[in-house]
């Protein structure tokens, strides 16, 4: 099992914060302390990111930032204990997540990179909705909505890889299934 540093360092952090969610606000001490942490792990990852090149080290450096975000976020919550800030951590869990699927659409080019962006966008866009409705807030879309949307974005990067007699019909099966009229 060869799993990349920043997602071990992710869990072990997660694992290590377990006991702290259940303690209730912490102190400034404390903070300071999981602050270093939180950026040791990172310099950590990212030295390890510094020995790969190209497109990899682009995703290496981008999975470290992004359980830096989520650490951070989860740390605001963990400091404050507001509901606030506990909904701000699958947010920023939605927008890391799609951040590092950005970087690995780079790897592909044309209507593959387009259909990578276009899912990428699809899932960001349904985490969010369903970050929203779980913190209780009013979504003008229900998450169905949103999934529908998500796949009808998907359908429409895929028909405009196509030729164009063919793009049309696949367009106009698109815009029905979703009820796109």
């Amino acid at each position: 099992m060869n799993l990349p540093f920043p997602i071990l360092a992710s869990c072990a952090l997660v694992l290590l914060s377990l006991p702290a969610l259940a303690a209730g606000p912490m102190s400034r001490f404390e903070f300071e302390l999981e602050s270093g942490r939180i950026a040791s792990t990172f310099t950590n990852a990212r030295a390890v990111c510094d020995e790969l090149t190209s497109n990899s080290k682009d995703i290496c450096v981008e999975e470290a930032r992004a359980v830096q975000a989520v650490a951070h976020a989860e740390l605001a919550f963990r400091r404050s204990g507001h509901l606030s800030d506990a909904a701000a951590i699958p947010v920023v869990r939605a927008e890391a997540e799609y951040a590092v699927a950005r970087e690995r659409c780079d790897e592909q080019v044309g209507a593959d990179k387009a259909r990578c962006l276009a899912d990428a966008k699809a899932t960001q866009t349904s985490a969010l909705a369903k970050a929203k409705a779980g913190a209780g807030g009013s979504v003008a879309q229900t998450p169905v909505d949103t999934r529908r949307d998500a796949d009808y974005q998907r359908a429409v990067a895929k028909c405009e890889a196509m030729a164009s007699d063919t793009r049309s019909h696949c367009l106009t099966a698109a815009r029905k299934k979703a009820g796109k009229t």
